[in-house]
């Protein structure tokens, strides 16, 4: 409960502010808070009073993965990495990651939480790899969550599915790939296969056949997703020199982060953004790596001719990025700054540029976002 209530800390925006005092009573001081370290403190005291190395259960996975959680969002990789692995861990000794496991185990709903705690782990340690360079542990070895439109959670289980369904295709050889500065040394790897690499790209546009259905914060997870890994696919392919040098929209264009960060601002504008602030840093991080990834792409040369004062080009999208990073998503100083510092060097490149007006983009056509 205290790790949770971690988490919950971190993101104020949760929580249901009190009701102001009335006119005719006397004044009450606002309530005094425990702060997230406390709550993290209390959360490893007790943890001390048991021997969790003899004695684990999923309530200690859950427990684990709360701290990744605090710890992510508090900008502590060391202890967050710790935390996540531990989860893991404590899942297969378990063996919660083994579908033989659930055939022996009576109560159902224990079955239920077990395997859904299976597959957020599955996408946050996938997640985390691909942010932090840091490789993987679970496998797809598990049968899905079944939706039951009786259950409590059947309104979310189709998003999360879909959720599971875009990170599936970045396996342990794509991580591997991911993480090492040189080719992979597996004789039969696709992960530096142009067509392969091509194909993923393809999946990931197609991945999400809609999400009108889902709540606005799955939606802002879903599609904010989709377009950060269309990125990290582009981001691989230029570090293995597979892309072509062509002005156009295609996936395996020098070019692409330009279509991927315009449908970001879309996205920016299609949901409220307290559908964004309930995704916490996790979306904050990957609206800011789409930045960087557009800002990297123009500073390689100056701006091309094309664009003209009625058009949205990629410097007019890279402003909107750093004022989504900067307002809607409140982003921490520290992506802020190193956003802006990018997209000030590339504005001094393009100074003779003639600045579009940013509403232009509602123009594009909101409806390329859901396709």
């Amino acid at each position: 409960m205290t790790a949770c209530s971690a988490v919950i800390s971190l993101s104020p925006e949760i929580l249901q502010p009190p009701d102001p005092p009335s006119n005719t009573s006397t004044e009450v001081p606002a309530p005094i808070l425990p702060t997230t370290e406390f709550l993290i403190s209390e959360t490893l005291r007790a943890r001390r009073q048991c021997d969790l190395a003899e004695h684990q259960s999923l309530l200690h996975a859950q427990t684990s993965f709360f701290l990744f959680s605090a710890f992510f969002c508090m900008d502590n990789d060391n202890a967050a990495w710790f935390y996540l692995r531990e989860s893991i861990t404590i899942l297969q000794t378990l063996r919660l990651h083994e579908e033989a496991t659930y055939s022996d185990i009576n109560d159902p709903v224990l079955a239920t939480y077990a395997r859904h705690m299976f597959w957020v782990l599955f996408i946050t340690e996938r997640a985390y790899a691909l942010q932090r360079h840091r490789p993987l542990t679970l496998q797809s070895s598990l049968g899905l969550p079944i939706v039951d439109p009786l259950s409590s959670d059947a309104a979310i289980l189709p998003g999360f599915l879909d959720l599971i369904s875009l990170f599936r295709h970045f396996d342990t050889d794509f991580i591997a790939t991911w993480n090492s500065s040189t080719p992979s040394t597996t004789p039969s790897s696709q992960a530096t296969d142009p067509e392969h690499l091509s194909k993923l790209q393809t999946v990931l546009k197609y991945a999400i056949p809609s999400v009108s259905n889902y709540s606005e914060m799955q939606q802002a997870d879903l599609l904010i997703s989709r377009q950060w890994l269309k990125v990290i696919v582009w981001k691989l392919c230029v570090s293995k020199t597979l892309l072509s040098i062509t002005d156009s929209e295609d996936s395996m264009s020098l070019s692409y982060p330009t279509a991927v960060a315009r449908d970001v601002v879309l996205i920016s504008r299609l949901l409220p953004t307290k559908a964004f602030e309930a995704n916490g840093v996790g979306i904050l991080e990957k609206v800011f790596d789409v930045g960087c990834s557009l800002a990297d792409l123009i500073s390689l040369g100056p701006a091309t001719n094309q664009w003209s004062a009625m058009h949205v080009g990629p410097i007019d999208i890279l402003m909107e990025i750093v004022r989504i990073v900067g307002t809607t998503l409140g982003g921490s100083y520290k992506h802020l700054d190193m956003l802006y510092n990018k997209a000030n060097y590339c504005l001094l490149m393009n100074v003779d540029r003639n600045i579009a007006p940013a509403d232009i983009l509602e123009e594009q056509g909101y409806e390329e976002v859901l396709d």
